[in-house]
């Protein structure tokens, strides 16, 4: 199930438009790009300094590429966010869910990086809930603050 979709990818934080993982990795693709949202709970590690998200029914905003040739630039995204296809041995897990495309308001099945479920106690005790489920908002009100 994996490689269904393959062409879709929601991005919700290093990996936005104009952030340094979009334009090494997925600006090379020339990706159409489309404001979207996902369901899931955002939480902010401040040791890493990104966000990740944990399933849930909060909104998540961020960004929905489609690109013929995403699979070159999952593969690359997928080392960097230390995904291996199992979760016990994996930071993150990528997984197919639907997100809505704010520009035509479908619903559309992509590939999304979410905390493995395994660990979910650990990142509610060590990391802060993003509660507006916007990683490019929380990083303009954690500068205007530093």
């Amino acid at each position: 199930m994996l490689f269904l979709y393959i062409h879709r990818l929601f991005v919700y934080g290093t990996l936005l438009p104009g952030l340094e993982n979009y334009n090494r990795f997925l600006k090379p693709c020339s990706p159409k790009d489309y404001q979207a949202k996902a369901k899931g709970v955002m939480y902010y590690l401040p040791g890493d300094n990104y966000p990740v998200v944990l399933e849930g029914e909060a909104v998540i905003k961020g960004t929905l590429y489609e690109a013929d040739d995403l699979s070159l630039a999952l593969t690359q995204i997928d080392e960097i966010q230390k995904y291996t296809g199992v979760e016990s041995q994996s930071h993150l897990m990528r997984e197919i869910k639907d997100v809505e495309n704010l520009d035509t308001g479908e619903i559309v099945k992509a590939h999304m990086y979410l905390w493995p479920p395994s660990r979910a106690e650990w990142l509610k005790k060590n990391a802060a809930i993003i509660h507006t489920g916007d990683w490019l908002s929380f990083l303009r009100n954690k500068n205007e603050t530093s």
